[in-house]
């Protein structure tokens, strides 16, 4: 793998091999964007076309070929440090131990590249440590530092790093990449790609928890009800998943149902329903529902998810939504 087979990022792999090719490499990036989303793969492909000993070099990007590529590859490269959290966060010894590994010289490649994931995730005190190193980056050395959001770092690291900003990608091209790359049905790509946010990794980490979810019976008995009694509602409430994250997902694939009984409402021609193989189940639900009412009940489950996110209790959070989701 190299620039070119990475997926969408134009910017940032231009901004990067325009670098290489111009021989204004710094010695620190930031490469800021959300979780999944491709940066320690870009980074590693940085790494790559740094090192590469094959004609692309000189392009700015890796051949895929050489030894040194192939090491790269298979995480067997000397002079190519990646440094990921032990547990949830970075640990103290982990930055002293990079500052020891990168006052060498390369042993065998050009430059020497650490690639430190989570620098969001930082105490104050390590990012005091590693500020040192950022002020005075030993030669031939390349600090590649992946992070979710800078406004939890300090403003004396960001001040010396060069930021790379990755925006999240467009869904058409998420949905390729799954059905292309990975070699999911389309119904099921369609659906990942729709809650993905733009990130692949994000896609890969949900589908086991949307294969959990018994879409048709959601549709059937909650997302197409017209209204629920106080009984049923506490027993459904309980029904639920207990785990946030996993209760949140649900919530989003509801909202996705929604969407598509709107479609149906709006479009008669070239419908494009993320759940269209549950569309026998759609069509007399959307035929009982105004348009007007469909869009409320939406903004009711966005504002209830984001009550949630916010940490509100939850079963509250939920019947008030039950109680507010009727007809209007």
């Amino acid at each position: 793998m190299s620039f070119k087979n990475v997926i969408g990022h134009y910017k940032p792999i231009t901004l990067l091999q325009r670098a290489i090719k111009n021989e204004k490499v710094t010695n620190s990036y930031l490469f800021l964007g959300s979780e999944g989303i491709g940066k320690k793969f870009v980074a590693l492909q940085f790494a790559k076309a740094l090192n590469c000993l094959g004609g692309e070099a000189e392009r700015g990007d890796a051949c895929d070929h050489c030894s040194s590529c192939k090491k790269i590859d298979h995480a067997l490269h000397p002079d190519v440090l990646l440094v990921e959290p032990e547990g949830q966060n970075i640990k103290v010894d982990q930055v002293r131990q990079l500052q020891k590994e990168l006052a060498y010289r390369p042993y065998e490649g050009k430059r020497r590249i650490c690639i430190l994931t989570a620098a969001d995730r930082m105490a104050p005190n390590m990012s005091n440590i590693l500020l040192k190193t950022l002020e005075e980056p030993p030669l031939h050395t390349v600090i590649i530092l992946l992070a979710n959001n800078s406004r939890l770092m300090l403003p004396t690291i960001l001040s010396r790093c060069q930021p790379v900003r990755f925006n999240p990608l467009p869904i058409p091209l998420v949905l390729k990449w799954l059905l292309e790359n990975k070699g999911f049905n389309k119904t099921e790509a369609l659906l990942l790609a729709s809650l993905s946010e733009g990130s692949p990794g994000k896609a890969l980490e949900i589908q086991e928890g949307i294969r959990q979810i018994p879409r048709e019976e959601l549709l059937k008995n909650w997302v197409g009800l017209k209204s629920i009694s106080i009984e049923r509602m506490g027993s459904w409430v309980e029904s639920l998943p207990s785990q946030r994250e996993n209760l949140l997902l649900m919530l989003e694939v509801a909202k996705t149902m929604l969407r598509d009984l709107v479609m149906l409402k709006t479009l008669k021609k070239e419908l494009k329903l993320i759940h269209s193989d549950l569309l026998h189940v759609m069509e007399p639900i959307a035929m009982k529902w105004s348009l007007s009412s469909l869009l409320k009940r939406t903004e009711i489950l966005h504002q209830t998810t984001l009550a949630i996110r916010a940490n509100a209790n939850t079963s509250l959070a939920l019947e008030a939504m039950m109680l507010s989701w009727a007809e209007g």
